[in-house]
Order: structure tokens, then C-alpha cells, then sequence
């Protein structure tokens, strides 16, 4: 099944369902199930913005009402866990989980469900050591203190998750569980994100009950959200022991990496939600300790044998069925022709599927208990907004995101770059589709050193040729752009993709064979040709002082290579740029990528034959200037560099000014009307690719963001996996 995650949604889903119906409809896909990983905001009216922990000039109603009202119909299963900005009266209504609009399931405090055969489990809010030991005593009408401590992590909540025996297969967390960076690429993290140095080098990034969980469960996924970045991490858990492959996304705005979809083994569909017998055997074992004011949970009376259980929830369901009770409004909802409602609210009210589930499982309703005041709140009836709270989350980029208002970072402004239509729908950053075959850590059991050992003949080879970050980069878009990511272009022979005009420039051929012959020493027939290409041109970019960028592997070796193939997927220098928007989305790659990926020219060099077009001969025998979106000065020197005659061996600078250095300058020199090839200059002929030109010259960290995802996508063009291809054991040719 194909499952789309997002990050944090903030009640933005009108825009989330809509992206994902168009990328449905662009990648000729079907997506079975949306999954968000916190701030879901379910405000369904005015009144439930007063419990919405946000600036003032931050509460807004959003989308989610429309799909409370029924005005509008979620068109996916969707299924979440909350965060630390959210409508926190409503979700607790539905503690234990449950629809908060039709096709729209929360999973409660913590939960399990299944979707299919698909296991699934949660836990919402983010940890504070302060409140973690309480129990959750706080009611609405929430006040300055309590409207901010309902979020926060409960032991009680993290003990039952911890009774999970059966393997889960995804699970959220709104904070990253403590310490997972240290299982990805924290540097390339921290030069994006400063402010978090510190806290990952002290060990303090991250919610301590997540990681202990990840450590319980083991699940093969896990997604978070709440900082605001997109980061991913491969954990292993023991020696040859399972691995849980762990990515953070952002929040739905223009140019973020809000949302990736992850394709899942699974049973034929149709797929729907479920309740879990294990967890509400779980449930109906904690539910008589549920701590209900500041006295934290006794877990000493906790018979923890399960089977009895397990059984009596078994038979229970066998009867009623696994599907949750339906979905019934509590509250009014927002009526836009209507502001500022004054109609009467049910306070605390008790929410009928609540109600029935613990019917179902013979459990007392314990929610609306009433201890005295004095066991409620640990704070004095003086305390300020603000006093006694220490920073608990690291600041990040938005306003919205810090838990102390004092503590917020400079906010980076990073939208106006994605003004232009990707698609009908401008406000959303690219898509990446991961495909279940190609995996981070691929190679962690069958050739755990296989990445090391690229890098390292990448770097000693570039040592002593420093054209070579450039000849690599080359070379994996001219492979991927033909039969797709498969080293079709290795393949030696006549007629082979290596003997068109094309590709008879491209170099870096060497070093790859070096790398697959080492890797054919230690590892023999497991690392494929594609892979070492896809991988050494990652490692070129950074060798350069370019960004790092974490990419999947599992890519198998194609059998096809055929010249003919090459020229009409191939990007030309004298290109338009109507042509070269066709080819790339033929490839699966946008107007944004193109712009994005035209920035590899930044290193590199090229032969006199690849722009003589801007210039003709004159009747002396001399080069003159024939296309004047070229600046002059540059074309003399191009003309003296390549003046008539030239032998066809000399080369110049893609760049003239940091030829070897992976920067923004290029996008400054297109500006400055100085792109050596046609095809470059005519990304400023178009209002759309001429504004990205504009950011990206002023933002190299802008520029580097998006190259990472934009190079992903690249080295995913029509990769093979699985039973496709092979695993050859020389790249210059096939096994057969």
C-alpha cells in the first residue's frame, strides 16, 4: 500500500488533500492512507480556538471544520496523532482514540490500530520532564499554565505502549525520539538548523520515552515532525538485528518538505481502520490506574499478563466487529457567515464513541471525575504565564513552533521561492516518492562498508584530478536521463550509449570501475554499478563544499544500451527552454528541479564544441558574438579561449570564477548573463525559471536545500529493482 505522510499539519488540509489528488493524478499512482505526525489543529469552532496554544495572530480556523461539518469529505483514510498545538479540548473527548470527523481517526493519548494488515501506532504531544511523572490533571476551560502542559507526554501513556509484544509496523511520535541524529546526517542537519548544535553534541535533542520506545518496539518505520526540517536516520538495532528507518518532515508551507509517500508491503486491498486487540487489552489492563490529577499513576497493582485479556477482547470483537464506533458531532461548528458564535458550549463534554468503547471493553467512564481543585494543577493560583517554565524544546525557524514564546529563533523567511506553478497547485514544495525497493542503508547487512568505500576513491581520485566532482555528476544525469538510473551508460561495445556523439565527452567512467572492482573484493556481486554511480556523484557534490545529501540504494544493473536511445533523452546546450521543461517532466522532474539540477554547471568544464554556437565566423577567419543575452566581455574571453581552429581536446570553466567550488555562483553569473551554454541562459527567458535564478543567487542555503531533494529525485528516474536487471560483476558489461 502506498502511504502518505506528512508532517505538521496545522489545519491545513483542504491544501494536503488536494496535493495529494494532484500527485495522484501527475504519477498516475492511487495513495491508500494519509498519516500526519502532529499539530493536526481539529478546530471545529471558536470556541475550541481557546485551547489552541498559538499566538493570538496565529489562531485561525483553517480547514479542518469543513470535514467536522461534513461540508467536505476527507477523500483518504487519514490518521493522526497530536502535537503541541492543538484544539485540546476536543482530543480530549477521545482519549482513547477515535474519528474526529468522518474518515479522519485520532489516535488518542497513545494507540494502536490496524490498517489492513498494517499496524500502526502512536504517541501524541511532546515530553517535559516537569509533567512526565503526573497524571493528566488538567480540564478545560484550560487557563495561561495548563492550556500548554495538557500536551505533554505522560508516563502512563508511554507505560502502556511499552506492553506492545506484537511487531508494529509504522509509528509516530510528534518530537523526534532523543538521540536519533546520531544515527543520520547531524552535520548536514546542524549547518542547516545552527541553533541545534548544542543540543545534539549534549545529548539533549529529542523526547527520552520516544527513544525508549523505538529501543521497545522496533518498528520498520517511525515519522515525526515538530521541528520544522526534514531529516532521516537508519537505526539498527543490534548486530544484524532489525532496522527502523526513521524520517522527520516539515509543515505545510511553500518550498518545505512536508510530505513524502512510502510505499509498504501489505495484504490486497480495500484497507480500512480497525481497532487493535492487543492494545485494547492493553487498555482494559491500565484503565482502573488512569491518573486523573497530579499523582502520577501506581503502577505496582498492574497485573501485566496479557492472554486473559487478549482473549476476552478477542471474543468481545468477534461479536461487535473491529471497526471503531462512527463518528458524532459534539459541538457546533464554525459557521463562516456567522463570526464571533454565541451560542451555548457543552463544557467537557462526553463523546458517544468514547462512551462505547468503554461499554465495549466493560471499563467505567473516568474522564469527567472531578478531584478537588487543590489535586488539579501543580501551579500556585499566582503563577504568571511563563514563570516557572524553563525552555523545554530547542528554538526553531517559526513562531510558532517554541513552547516559550521568549526563546524563538530569528524567523527565516524561505516561501517566496515557490511563486511559480509547479503544478495547478503553487503553494507545495515537491513529492518524493520513495519506492519500497530502494532503501536507506541498503547495503547495511550485505556490504556495510559498500558507501565508505565509494567516498573514498571519490576523494583520492579527485586528489589528483580536480575535474573529476564534475566529470561524475555528468555522468549520473546522462545515465539516468537514458533507460533510467541503471549504468546503462557503463556498458562498453558497439552501438552502446558510450559511442554517441552525446557521451563521448563524458567522463568519470574510471572511477566507478575502481570503486566496483574494491567493492567486487570485499563484497562480490552485491553493490550494482548504479548504485556506485548514483552514490559517487552525491559524494563529488560534497567533496566540492557542496551539501550532503542522504539518498536511497538497491538499484539493480539494466542489460539494455543503445546508442539511438540517447540523443532524444538527453538535454542538448542549444535547448529552449520549452524543451527542456518537456524533457524533464518526461523523467518525472519539474519546472523547480530543472532549475535546481541546471546548478551542477557551477563545477565542471566543457569543450569549445558545446557553446560555438553563440558565435560564427567571420569573413577574417575570427569568431564574432551572434547571441547577445551573452555578456560581452565573457564572450571575448570565451573567443580567446576557443578562437577558430581549436583543437577539440581544450576545455573551459563552466563557472569562470569558482570552477571548483559548489556554490550559487552559477545562478550569480546567469544574472550577470555570463551561463556559458544557451541552455543556461534561457532560464532567465521565463518569468518562472528567472525568479528561482533570482533566490537561489541570493541563498546558497536556499539553493542546497533543494538541490538534496531535487538530486534525489534524479537518481530515482526509472531505477530497477527487485528482479529487474542485475547485479553485474564489471560494469563495463553484463553477466550474460
Amino acid at each position: 500500500m502506498k502511504i502518505a505522510v506528512e508532517g505538521c499539519m496545522h489545519g491545513d488540509l483542504e491544501n494536503v488533500y488536494r496535493t495529494l489528488q494532484q500527485l495522484e493524478k501527475s504519477n498516475n499512482t492511487k495513495i491508500d492512507l494519509l498519516i500526519c505526525c502532529g499539530d493536526f489543529q481539529a478546530v471545529r469552532n471558536e470556541n475550541d480556538l481557546k485551547s489552541l496554544n498559538v499566538p493570538p495572530r496565529y489562531r485561525a480556523m483553517n480547514t479542518f471544520w469543513k470535514y467536522y461539518s461534513g461540508a467536505e469529505v476527507a477523500p483518504y483514510p487519514t490518521i493522526f496523532i497530536g502535537g503541541n498545538h492543538e484544539a485540546s479540548n476536543y482530543l480530549r473527548e477521545l482519549y482513547y482514540g477515535g474519528w474526529a470527523a468522518p474518515n479522519i481517526y485520532f489516535l488518542g493519548a497513545a494507540g494502536v490500530v490496524r490498517f489492513g494488515n498494517v499496524r500502526i501506532g502512536g504517541l501524541s504531544g511532546i515530553y517535559n520532564s516537569r509533567h512526565y511523572k503526573l497524571g493528566h490533571f488538567e480540564r478545560p476551560p484550560y487557563d495561561q499554565n495548563t492550556i500548554r502542559s495538557v500536551y505533554h507526554v505522560r508516563e502512563y501513556d508511554v507505560r502502556k505502549l511499552m506492553q506492545v509484544r506484537e511487531p508494529v509496523d509504522v509509528f509516530l511520535s510528534h518530537d523526534w525520539p532523543l538521540c536519533i541524529t546520531d544515527y543520520g546526517d547531524w552535520r548536514e542537519l546542524v549547518r542547516r538548523k545552527h541553533f541545534f548544535r548544542q543540543e545534539i553534541e549534549e545529548k539533549r535533542l529529542g523526547s527520552k520515552p520516544a527513544a525508549e520506545l523505538l529501543e521497545k518496539l522496533k518498528p520498520h518505520y517511525w515519522f515525526s515532525a515538530h521541528l520544522h526540517c526534514k531529516f532521516a536516520a537508519v537505526v539498527q538495532h543490534g548486530e544484524g538485528g532489525p532496522l527502523t528507518k526513521f524520517l522527520a518532515l516539515d509543515k505545510c508551507i511553500p518550498g518545505r518538505d512536508f510530505l513524502q509517500i512510502v510505499e509498504i508491503e501489505s495484504d490486497a486491498g480495500p484497507y480500512e481502520i480497525q481497532y487493535d486487540e492487543e492494545w485494547l487489552a492493553i487498555t482494559r489492563k491500565f484503565n482502573p490506574i488512569l491518573p486523573l490529577t497530579t499523582k502520577g499513576a501506581d503502577f505496582r497493582g498492574v497485573n501485566l499478563e496479557m492472554d486473559d485479556s487478549l482473549e476476552w477482547v478477542r471474543s468481545r470483537l468477534q461479536e461487535r466487529g473491529c471497526k471503531p464506533f462512527e463518528f458524532v458531532k459534539t459541538a457546533p461548528c464554525y459557521d463562516p457567515s456567522r463570526s464571533n458564535f454565541d451560542g451555548a458550549f457543552a463544557v467537557n463534554p462526553r463523546n458517544p464513541q468514547t462512551e462505547s468503547l468503554l461499554q465495549l471493553l466493560e471499563l467505567p467512564y473516568l474522564l469527567d471525575s472531578n478531584p478537588e481543585a487543590k489535586d488539579l494543577s501543580p501551579y500556585p493560583s499566582s503563577i504568571q504565564r511563563g514563570i516557572g517554565f524553563n525552555s523545554e524544546d530547542i528554538p526553531i525557524d517559526d513562531v510558532d513552533d517554541d513552547d516559550d514564546d521568549e526563546s524563538i529563533a530569528p524567523m527565516e523567511t524561505r516561501t517566496g521561492f515557490l511563486s511559480i506553478a509547479i503544478s495547478s497547485l503553487c503553494m507545495f514544495s515537491f513529492v518524493a516518492l520513495v519506492k519500497a525497493s530502494l532503501s536507506f542503508n541498503f547495503y547495511a547487512a550485505s556490504c556495510p562498508s559498500a558507501e565508505l568505500i565509494i567516498r573514498d576513491i571519490v576523494i583520492s581520485s579527485s586528489s589528483t584530478d580536480p575535474s573529476i566532482p564534475g566529470k561524475l555528476l555528468r555522468l549520473v544525469f546522462h545515465d539516468c536521463f537514458v533507460e533510467g538510473c541503471d549504468a546503462s551508460l557503463m556498458l562498453q561495445g558497439n552501438n552502446t550509449e558510450q559511442t554517441d556523439p552525446g557521451n563521448r565527452s563524458v567522463g568519470g567512467f574510471s572511477v566507478i570501475d575502481s570503486a566496483k572492482r574494491v567493492l567486487e573484493k570485499f563484497c562480490p556481486g552485491t553493490v550494482s554499478c548504479a548504485d556506485i554511480i548514483a552514490l559517487a556523484a552525491r559524494d563529488a557534490v560534497e567533496i566540492a563544499r557542496g551539501p550532503r545529501t542522504m539518498i536511497p540504494t538497491g538499484r539493480r544493473d539494466g542489460m539494455v544500451s543503445v546508442a539511438s536511445n540517447v540523443r532524444p533523452n538527453i538535454v542538448d546546450t542549444s535547448f529552449s527552454i520549452d524543451e527542456m521543461v518537456k524533457l524533464f517532466a518526461a523523467k518525472g522532474l519539474s519546472l523547480l528541479d530543472l532549475v535546481v539540477l541546471s546548478g551542477a554547471h557551477t563545477i565542471g568544464t566543457a569543450h569549445c564544441s558545446s557553446f560555438r554556437g553563440r558565435f560564427q565566423e567571420d569573413s577574417s577567419g575570427k569568431l564574432r558574438l551572434i547571441d547577445k543575452t551573452l555578456d560581452s566581455d565573457y564572450a571575448n574571453e570565451l573567443m580567446k579561449q576557443c578562437p577558430v581552429g581549436v583543437q577539440p581536446s581544450v576545455t573551459v570553466n563552466n563557472d569562470p570564477e569558482t570552477s571548483m567550488a559548489f556554490d550559487n555562483k552559477y545562478y550569480q553569473n546567469l544574472l550577470s548573463h555570463k551561463g556559458l551554454f544557451q541552455s543556461d541562459s534561457v532560464l532567465l527567458s521565463n518569468d518562472n525559471t528567472r525568479k528561482l535564478v533570482e533566490n537561489f543567487a541570493n541563498d546558497q542555503e536556499l539553493f542546497f536545500e533543494n538541490w538534496g531533494q531535487s538530486f534525489l529525485k534524479l537518481t530515482s528516474v526509472g531505477v530497477k529493482s527487485g528482479d529487474q536487471g542485475e547485479i553485474r560483476q564489471s560494469c563495463e558489461s553484463t553477466n550474460a
